[in-house]
């Protein structure tokens, strides 16, 4: 899988020693023709000492944190305020899991990515991502009816 590097930007206010985060393999699955809404996965991995939490995400689209559920045999997402991402260890967004959702995309005009996203930390701190595009059947997630909470 692509690793993508990241940069971390420390803003004014930041803690000295803050955790050492990164996300890879970073990917968006566009969405079908005709539709505008998109799905992003990650590995975000905290190699420091301390746990972190990301309270949003930014970029050139609205994007939100949501979490797939399955109730009732009907999977639901639904979203998320933040994201915890314990001391050396790593959060996964995946296909069926927790996962970005990306509104307003129009796939014809992205071209080929890839999309920058940044990745804003409870400390003040943002984590810029690269991700890459990739066509709406890329796999990943089972066929299942799906209802969405904005």
């Amino acid at each position: 899988m692509l690793r993508l590097a990241v940069m971390v930007f420390a803003l004014a206010g930041a803690q000295a020693g803050a955790a050492s985060v990164t996300i890879e393999n970073a990917w968006i699955r566009l969405p079908a023709p005709g539709q505008s809404i998109a799905a992003g996965y990650c590995d975000i991995r905290n190699d420091g000492a301390a746990p972190v939490t990301i309270v949003g995400f930014s970029g050139p689209l609205r994007i939100a944190i949501h979490e797939t559920r399955i109730e009732d045999g009907l999977a639901r997402m639904r979203p998320i305020a933040t994201l915890e991402v314990p001391a050396k260890s790593a959060a996964k967004l995946t296909p069926g899991g927790k996962h970005l959702m990306l509104y307003g995309v129009d796939a014809a005009r992205l071209g080929s990515g890839p999309l920058t996203l940044r990745a804003h930390l409870a400390s003040g701190e943002e984590i810029a991502a690269n991700f890459e595009l990739r066509p709406a059947d890329a796999g990943g997630e089972a066929t299942v009816r799906q209802e969405a909470e904005h």
